[in-house]
Protein backbone atom coordinates (compact mmCIF):
# COMPACT_ATOMS: atom_id res chain seq x y z
CA UNK A 1 0.00 0.00 0.00
CA UNK A 2 1.32 3.56 -1.27
CA UNK A 3 1.83 6.17 1.36
CA UNK A 4 -0.91 8.18 -0.41
CA UNK A 5 -3.26 4.80 0.01
CA UNK A 6 -2.55 4.69 3.84
CA UNK A 7 -2.55 8.29 4.55
CA UNK A 8 -6.57 7.92 2.56
CA UNK A 9 -7.25 5.30 4.20
CA UNK A 10 -6.71 6.97 7.72
CA UNK A 11 -8.60 9.85 6.74
CA UNK A 12 -11.37 7.83 5.04
CA UNK A 13 -12.33 6.38 8.32
CA UNK A 14 -13.88 9.42 10.25
CA UNK A 15 -15.91 9.57 7.52
CA UNK A 16 -16.75 5.97 6.58
CA UNK A 17 -17.97 5.71 10.98
CA UNK A 18 -20.68 9.08 10.62
CA UNK A 19 -21.80 7.06 7.62
CA UNK A 20 -22.22 3.96 9.61
CA UNK A 21 -23.78 5.50 12.58
CA UNK A 22 -26.04 7.62 10.90
CA UNK A 23 -24.78 11.25 11.76
CA UNK A 24 -24.72 11.76 7.90
CA UNK A 25 -25.88 10.83 4.88
CA UNK A 26 -23.24 10.35 2.94
CA UNK A 27 -19.99 11.92 1.75
CA UNK A 28 -16.70 12.21 -0.59
CA UNK A 29 -13.63 12.51 0.04
CA UNK A 30 -10.43 13.38 -2.12
CA UNK A 31 -6.77 13.79 -1.44
CA UNK A 32 -4.24 14.85 -4.08
CA UNK A 33 -0.50 14.97 -2.69
CA UNK A 34 2.05 16.97 -3.59
CA UNK A 35 3.21 14.68 -6.74
CA UNK A 36 -0.38 14.83 -8.64
CA UNK A 37 -1.51 11.82 -7.21
CA UNK A 38 -5.18 11.82 -6.68
CA UNK A 39 -7.85 9.15 -4.66
CA UNK A 40 -11.37 9.88 -4.24
CA UNK A 41 -13.99 7.57 -2.71
CA UNK A 42 -17.73 8.08 -2.01
CA UNK A 43 -19.89 6.75 0.77
CA UNK A 44 -23.45 6.36 1.59
CA UNK A 45 -26.31 8.66 0.18
CA UNK A 46 -26.45 11.91 -1.67
CA UNK A 47 -30.31 12.47 -1.05
CA UNK A 48 -32.21 10.43 1.41
CA UNK A 49 -35.91 11.91 0.31
CA UNK A 50 -38.04 11.62 -1.83
CA UNK A 51 -35.91 8.29 -2.33
CA UNK A 52 -32.58 7.59 -1.34
CA UNK A 53 -29.55 8.37 -4.05
CA UNK A 54 -26.40 6.76 -3.82
CA UNK A 55 -23.12 9.40 -3.54
CA UNK A 56 -20.94 9.25 -6.13
CA UNK A 57 -17.27 10.41 -6.65
CA UNK A 58 -18.56 13.35 -8.85
CA UNK A 59 -21.03 14.69 -6.61
CA UNK A 60 -20.89 18.32 -5.86
CA UNK A 61 -21.11 20.63 -2.75
CA UNK A 62 -21.12 24.08 -1.91
CA UNK A 63 -18.92 24.80 0.38
CA UNK A 64 -17.92 28.10 -0.86
CA UNK A 65 -19.28 29.70 2.69
CA UNK A 66 -17.99 26.88 4.58
CA UNK A 67 -14.29 27.62 3.00
CA UNK A 68 -14.48 30.94 4.37
CA UNK A 69 -13.96 30.40 8.10
CA UNK A 70 -12.04 27.09 7.68
CA UNK A 71 -9.80 28.21 5.58
CA UNK A 72 -9.62 31.85 3.78
CA UNK A 73 -10.14 33.69 6.76
CA UNK A 74 -7.57 31.45 9.42
CA UNK A 75 -4.62 31.94 6.42
CA UNK A 76 -5.17 35.23 5.86
CA UNK A 77 -5.08 36.17 9.65
CA UNK A 78 -1.65 34.43 9.98
CA UNK A 79 -0.10 36.02 6.93
CA UNK A 80 -0.89 39.19 8.94
CA UNK A 81 0.58 37.77 12.56
CA UNK A 82 3.55 37.17 10.13
CA UNK A 83 3.81 40.72 8.90
CA UNK A 84 3.28 39.28 5.12
CA UNK A 85 0.05 41.79 4.93
CA UNK A 86 -1.18 44.37 7.14
CA UNK A 87 -4.68 43.99 7.60
CA UNK A 88 -5.42 47.70 7.29
CA UNK A 89 -3.21 47.83 3.68
CA UNK A 90 -5.56 48.12 0.67
CA UNK A 91 -6.06 44.70 -1.25
CA UNK A 92 -3.81 46.56 -4.13
CA UNK A 93 -1.06 45.81 -1.68
CA UNK A 94 -1.30 42.24 -3.38
CA UNK A 95 -3.77 42.85 -5.99
CA UNK A 96 -2.27 45.71 -8.24
CA UNK A 97 -4.47 44.44 -11.08
CA UNK A 98 -7.73 45.22 -8.58
CA UNK A 99 -9.58 47.98 -11.27
CA UNK A 100 -5.92 48.85 -12.45
CA UNK A 101 -7.34 51.02 -15.37
CA UNK A 102 -8.89 53.62 -12.66
CA UNK A 103 -6.31 54.46 -9.99
CA UNK A 104 -9.24 56.61 -8.17
CA UNK A 105 -11.73 53.29 -8.23
CA UNK A 106 -12.99 53.05 -4.80
CA UNK A 107 -12.41 48.89 -5.23
CA UNK A 108 -8.18 49.96 -5.00
CA UNK A 109 -9.07 51.03 -1.60
CA UNK A 110 -10.92 48.15 -0.17
CA UNK A 111 -8.73 46.96 2.97
CA UNK A 112 -8.03 43.14 3.99
CA UNK A 113 -9.96 43.96 6.95
CA UNK A 114 -12.95 45.34 5.43
CA UNK A 115 -13.27 42.12 3.20
CA UNK A 116 -12.63 39.93 6.52
CA UNK A 117 -16.12 42.01 7.91
CA UNK A 118 -18.09 42.42 4.90
CA UNK A 119 -17.66 46.08 5.36
CA UNK A 120 -17.40 46.62 1.57
CA UNK A 121 -19.83 48.56 -0.69
CA UNK A 122 -19.28 44.84 -2.57
CA UNK A 123 -23.65 43.56 -4.19
CA UNK A 124 -24.83 41.12 -1.71
CA UNK A 125 -25.42 38.53 -4.66
CA UNK A 126 -23.74 38.30 -7.98
CA UNK A 127 -24.66 35.23 -9.86
CA UNK A 128 -20.61 34.81 -11.28
CA UNK A 129 -21.39 31.03 -11.68
CA UNK A 130 -23.51 32.00 -14.45
CA UNK A 131 -20.38 33.83 -16.45
CA UNK A 132 -18.96 30.79 -17.59
CA UNK A 133 -16.29 28.45 -16.55
CA UNK A 134 -12.84 29.84 -17.32
CA UNK A 135 -11.42 30.52 -13.89
CA UNK A 136 -8.98 32.98 -15.90
CA UNK A 137 -11.69 34.80 -17.42
CA UNK A 138 -13.89 35.23 -13.86
CA UNK A 139 -10.49 36.43 -12.18
CA UNK A 140 -10.17 39.14 -14.58
CA UNK A 141 -13.85 39.87 -14.44
CA UNK A 142 -13.99 40.05 -10.59
CA UNK A 143 -10.57 42.38 -10.96
CA UNK A 144 -11.31 44.72 -13.75
CA UNK A 145 -15.40 45.16 -13.27
CA UNK A 146 -16.54 48.80 -11.86
CA UNK A 147 -18.41 47.52 -9.45
CA UNK A 148 -21.36 49.42 -8.12
CA UNK A 149 -21.25 50.70 -4.32
CA UNK A 150 -23.70 49.55 -2.27
CA UNK A 151 -24.43 49.78 1.53
CA UNK A 152 -21.63 47.22 3.11
CA UNK A 153 -23.90 43.75 3.30
CA UNK A 154 -22.50 40.01 3.17
CA UNK A 155 -20.71 39.98 0.00
CA UNK A 156 -19.05 36.60 -1.61
CA UNK A 157 -17.04 39.00 -3.70
CA UNK A 158 -14.97 40.03 -0.47
CA UNK A 159 -13.63 36.32 -0.06
CA UNK A 160 -13.56 35.93 -3.72
CA UNK A 161 -10.67 38.21 -3.58
CA UNK A 162 -9.08 37.51 -0.58
CA UNK A 163 -8.96 33.79 -1.87
CA UNK A 164 -6.88 35.61 -4.98
CA UNK A 165 -4.66 37.05 -1.95
CA UNK A 166 -3.95 33.40 -0.87
CA UNK A 167 -3.22 32.72 -4.15
CA UNK A 168 -1.28 35.42 -5.34
CA UNK A 169 1.11 34.75 -1.87
CA UNK A 170 1.28 31.10 -2.49
CA UNK A 171 2.30 31.16 -6.19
Amino acid sequence: MSDLQQLFSRAFQPLAAAVAAKRIPGGVLGIVDKNGGRIIRSIGSAQLVPKPRPMQDTTWFDLASLTKVIFTTPRILALAQDGVIDLDAPLVSVLPDLRQYDADAWERKVTFRQCLGHQTPFPAVEPIYTYGRDPELLRAFILQREWRARDPVYSDINFILLGFVLERLSG
